[in-house]
């Protein structure tokens, strides 16, 4: 995951997007210590930093196996395990004024719900962290048989994968794997 994020995410701090082992220190505290507390310093990846004013206090995290993100202190802290990605789509928000959102689709056991980032301070980091995450989505897909009882939501997952097919993110081959893997 490390390297799929060192490919897709780019060192950019005028994006507010900063890279292992570039990490300001003082934002990064800042966004432990405000929404991410249940992230060790170690586990830090990449950062994004949300905060027109540089502080950290809003933005996302991202560690080897999840991502946590705050789009402001009146909204909750989402925590999302790559591999509960069902579905990433950048957006644009406010015709006319250049916002940009990341809208995703999770599914956790038998429940599937909508989150969306939203990067109104720097629209252009957007599409790196879609980019990314999206990637992520397909890459850790578990095809190991489950040791218990599946909990999946298939027919959330049928509608992703016919979605990405669709789209032309996932290929033919891969497309029929997943859907063997549902029992398709």
């Amino acid at each position: 995951m490390e390297a799929l994020l060192r490919d897709r995410l780019p060192h950019a701090p005028q994006m507010g997007l900063f890279v292992t082992p570039n990490l300001p220190s003082g934002r990064l505290d800042n966004a432990l210590s405000d929404y991410a507390t249940e992230v060790g310093r170690d586990e830090v990846l990449a950062l994004y930093d949300a905060t027109l004013s540089g502080t950290g206090g809003d933005g996302a995290v991202f560690t080897r196996d999840r991502f946590v993100f705050q789009n402001n202190d009146l909204q909750a802290t989402q925590t999302v395990r790559y591999p509960d990605l069902v579905r990433v789509e950048t957006q644009s928000r406010w015709l006319g004024l250049g916002g940009k959102g990341v809208d995703l689709t999770v599914n956790r056991g038998r429940a599937t719900f909508e989150l969306t980032m939203d990067f109104s301070g720097t629209p252009k980091a957007a599409s790196y962290v879609a980019d990314f995450l999206d990637a992520a989505m397909v890459r850790d897909i578990d095809f190991a048989p489950a040791s218990e009882p599946d909990t999946t939501d298939a027919a959330a997952v049928r509608a992703a994968l016919q979605r990405l097919r669709a789209e032309q993110k996932l290929t033919a081959d891969d497309y029929e794997r997943l859907m063997e893997t549902l029992g398709e």
